[in-house]
């Protein structure tokens, strides 16, 4: 397995180091305080896991090594600049020799042909149907799908973001490439793009969704992307999705899947888009396999589909021009791609502090922002009184009474329900609505919507452990020291806005699951443990004359004693967990979104006046030549 392959990560909850996180350990690490005035940081170009290793010194090769350690000092400089999961990319494939090509191949809100145009890539004409083939056709639209190089009878673990599947290609195996199948949605009445994000962020950092749990989605970076889309409505849609950007013509291509035209058209290289025809191309794989014979019509209906161009594309840029060349252009691309993206949001940070300053040097600043601090200090007041009395009332309420420890044998399976209706009824609701009125206020003033940058720490666990392994006396296991091959430190932008909602979602993902598997294990153990004891009692009774039915039945009532009282014990002590981590992770979430509240306006405050300004100009004077120092490395490496 190449070593990049495990910086993947398996599945991403917020601030757990497992699947199930102990929900005894706030979340707090989303509201660290950073001391940097607003004024002086940006937004980072995405969330991201970031696939550092743990413990983990990677033998750089000695041709690489000046290039790596830049681009190092480049992701701790302009973390706020940069989407940190393509530049860790970057890195992997410097730090082996012959590192992995990622290209992914992404179906227009269908993944079903995007899986038969891999499939007609890399199968092999001249041999039967392989496996393969049939496990790709069996996926459908059920996840992603990885081709990696190998024998197909490999083993490989499970992963809840893709199936992977080894293809005996030449292809794959002579240009050490991967290929993620996947879907795009663009709806873009639908799809919902974060400002830290851009059209191109969702093209060469595909998200991954877990199926196998609740989850936000994965990124997974890759070097090139090839989008299929059917039809001439699939090519509109597209235009209108990326019409916030600018396409790299040799990182990002085109297929439109149309009927074959009558004449057969003419490539053109280094054109962005494409028409092909995936029916016809199928039907060259097909004839060719059934005889030899049909070699000349292989021949005419292959190049008819114009798959021959995409298959040009895909293994273009793969290898380096001259033999005393050692990086690849696709790795030299995206470098390349990154420095420009960090350029660009150099210059949207001067614009924006320019805008700022000059809004707060204004003779109304001052009183603006009294007001605003005001506002939002008698907002938090009445969600901290909100957070108070809703989570009172509903911790005396009738549902949450359903959950006493001697009901769980009729409203086990009520435990999700109810801990969810809990959580989207009763848990700062009314907060999270008037923040919408704030951020309105906000906006009205000329306050930006950005905080400074928080830290969020998601660390997952390789192996996923199930639940029902698990010791119902800890229902959630504590953080773990063992070594781990996934560093998951995520530097974002802080959208005060969202800290409500995210911590409500993190609370749904890390504690609904969990508790109500407890529910059901204590269930099982104290059956259990009873059955057990009735049945000793019984063998005694039976088995030993001595034993009367008084004493039999003594050694059974122990054993329902100790279950139940041993069920009452674990699942009090879990609810009573649960209700302490809800009120301590709203509390902190108040204080996070004030926090983010008061820096911005205390940030602009601080312009008015002349303070921060040779703090910020240092800092990205200081990106900038981080960025030179990267570009005469990188251009030093290709020769030139």
């Amino acid at each position: 397995m190449p070593p990049w392959v495990a910086s993947v990560p398996r599945l991403t909850t917020l601030c757990s180091r497992r699947a199930i996180d102990h929900f005894s350990s706030p979340l707090r690490c989303r509201h660290v305080r950073n001391t940097r005035p607003a004024n002086l940081r940006f937004r980072a170009a995405s969330t991201h896991v970031s696939p550092t290793a743990i413990n983990y010194r990677p033998n750089i090769p000695p041709e690489n090594k000046e290039l790596y350690d830049v681009l190092s000092e480049l992701s701790g400089k302009a973390e706020q600049y940069v989407n940190i999961s393509r530049l860790q990319l970057a890195l992997r494939g410097f730090a082996v020799d012959n590192a992995v090509t990622r290209v992914a191949v992404l179906g227009l809100s269908s993944q079903v042909g995007a899986q038969r145009l891999v499939r007609a890539l890399l199968a092999d004409p001249l041999a039967g149907e392989q496996g393969w083939e049939g496990e790709l056709e069996k996926v459908g639209e059920e996840g992603a799908v990885l081709l990696r190089s190998g024998d197909e009878n490999d083993a490989h673990p499970p992963s809840p973001l893709y199936k992977t599947l080894s293809v005996p290609s030449r292809i794959l195996a002579a240009h050490n490439l991967e290929v993620l199948v996947s879907t795009l949605n663009v709806d873009v009445a639908r799809t919902v793009i974060s400002p830290a994000d851009s059209s191109m962020d969702a093209l060469l950092v595909p998200k991954l969704q877990a199926t196998s749990a609740r989850g936000l989605p994965v990124p997974y970076p890759v070097h090139k992307t090839l989008i299929l889309g059917e039809g001439l409505d699939s090519a509109v849609a597209f235009g209108k999705f990326t019409a916030d950007s600018t396409a790299a013509v040799d990182m990002v291509k085109v297929a439109i899947d149309l009927p074959p035209p009558a004449k057969e058209a003419e490539a053109i290289d280094g054109a962005v888009a494409t028409s092909v025809n995936v029916d016809s191309g199928m039907q060259a794989l097909n004839a060719l396999r059934t005889s030899v014979q049909n070699a000349t019509f292989y021949e005419r209906s292959w190049f008819a589909s114009n798959l021959p161009t995409i298959s040009k594309w895909l293994t273009q840029n793969l290898e380096p021009a001259v033999s005393t060349v050692s990086i690849k252009p696709a790795h030299s691309a995206l470098v390349s791609s990154i420095l420009d993206n960090i350029e660009t949001n150099l210059v949207r940070a001067d614009a924006e502090y320019l805008a700022l300053f000059t809004s707060a040097s204004s003779s109304s600043a001052a009183q603006i922002s009294a007001e605003m601090t005001s506002y939002v200090e008698a907002w938090a007041e009445r969600g901290h009184e909100e957070l108070r009395d809703s989570l009172d009332e509903a911790f005396t309420s009738k549902n949450w009474r359903r959950l006493a420890w001697w009901k769980l044998f009729w409203r086990v399976d009520d435990v999700g329900m109810v801990l969810e209706e809990l959580l989207e009824r009763r848990w700062l609701v009314d907060a999270e609505k008037d923040a919408v009125f704030l951020a309105g206020r906000m906006k009205q003033a000329g306050f930006p919507e950005i905080a400074p940058p928080v830290p969020v720490i998601e660390v997952v666990d390789e192996q996923l452990e199930a639940t029902s392994q698990q010791d119902p006396a800890q229902p959630f296991p504590p953080p773990s020291n063992a070594q781990t091959d996934l560093s998951t430190e995520v530097h974002h932008s802080s959208l005060w806005q969202t800290i409500l909602p995210t911590t409500r979602a993190a609370l749904l993902t890390s504690t609904l699951v969990p508790l109500h598997a407890l529910a059901q294990r204590l269930i099982l153990t104290t059956l259990s443990t009873t059955s057990l004891s009735s049945a000793l009692s019984a063998l005694l009774y039976v088995s030993v004359d001595s034993f009367s039915v008084f004493e039999a039945s003594a050694v059974a009532a122990l054993g329902i004693v100790f279950s139940l009282r041993r069920m009452q014990k674990v699942w009090e002590g879990a609810r009573e967990d649960w209700m302490k981590r809800v009120r301590e992770e709203g509390r902190q979430a108040l204080k996070g979104t004030e926090r983010g509240v008061k820096g911005i306006v205390e940030g602009r405050a601080r312009l008015g006046t002349g303070e921060g300004v040779d703090d910020s100009v240092k800092e990205r004077r200081v990106v900038r030549e981080v960025v030179g120092r990267v570009r005469s490395v990188l251009a030093k490496m290709e020769g030139r």
